[in-house]
């Protein structure tokens, strides 16, 4: 797998990317800068400010207003790729496979993850303590909003108030399999934990494309505090409100 920044691309497959831009906030152009090639680490968003012994050149990635006058980076369209693809009714047959490989009953399919900066900040202190307590201090990341149970014949069940546990990049190691079809997700980007909103003094935006990944194995644990339980009816519709009302 590799992954490209790439923001002197302004769309994608019809899909405006906002992660283009010409200059960075130090002056500096970008190129198509790969960062990981075939799985292996190959450099870092630089800025002005060299960070290692042979990174010390901008590679015009400075995003951010940082700490005590540096400036810090930022990607523009992160696009992850898999030269091995498969089609997604197949990556879902191997999901299958492997359930019946370890005598599993169900496989769990992620459909949806919390957008990162749509928690305030006293939730994500919640959710950071929360995890630490039950993960080991695993870094916190997105909540899966959308998560099924798919059994062997086909049938899927929405499953609730779940949490990945232990989930951390050296889980990305167990990749099985990525889908040949990518999807486009737009963002604000700061240089907050999790991009918070009200937490980033500077922010940006930002895109990444990716394909659906298999994991060889992932852990979940339920989520023990209190969470908000959905309305029962949809909110009423504003068309027909009288003006003053």
């Amino acid at each position: 797998m590799d992954v490209v920044d790439d923001p002197t691309q302004t769309e994608w497959r019809g899909h405006t990317l906002l992660g283009h831009y010409l200059y960075d906030i130090e002056g500096v152009k970008p190129e198509p800068l790969t960062l990981v090639e075939k799985g292996t680490l190959k450099t870092f968003l630089l800025t002005r400010t060299p960070v290692l012994k042979g990174f010390d050149h901008s590679n015009g990635r400075a995003r951010f207003t940082g700490a005590y006058g540096e400036d810090a980076p930022g990607f523009g369209n992160l696009f992850v790729r898999a030269t091995q693809t498969v089609a997604p009714a197949d990556l879902r047959k191997k999901l299958l496979d492997l359930c019946r490989e370890r005598n599993k009953s169900y496989g769990i399919v992620v459909r949806k993850l919390d957008f990162p900066s749509s928690a305030s900040i006293e939730e994500f202190r919640r959710m950071a303590a929360a995890m630490a307590q039950s993960s080991g201090g695993t870094r916190p990341v997105s909540l899966p909003l959308l998560v099924y149970r798919v059994y062997p014949d086909g049938r899927e069940e929405l499953v609730r108030n779940l949490r990945f546990r232990s989930l951390s990049t050296r889980s990305l190691k167990d990749i099985v399999a990525a889908s040949n079809e990518s999807f486009v997700f737009d963002l604000i980007d700061s240089n907050a934990p999790f991009a918070l909103m009200g937490a980033g003094n500077y922010v940006t935006t930002a895109s990444v494309i990716a394909p659906a990944i298999l994991f060889d194995e992932l852990e979940f644990e339920p989520i023990e505090e209190e969470v908000p339980k959905p309305p029962i009816v949809p909110p009423p519709p504003l068309a027909g409100a009288k003006s003053g009302s």
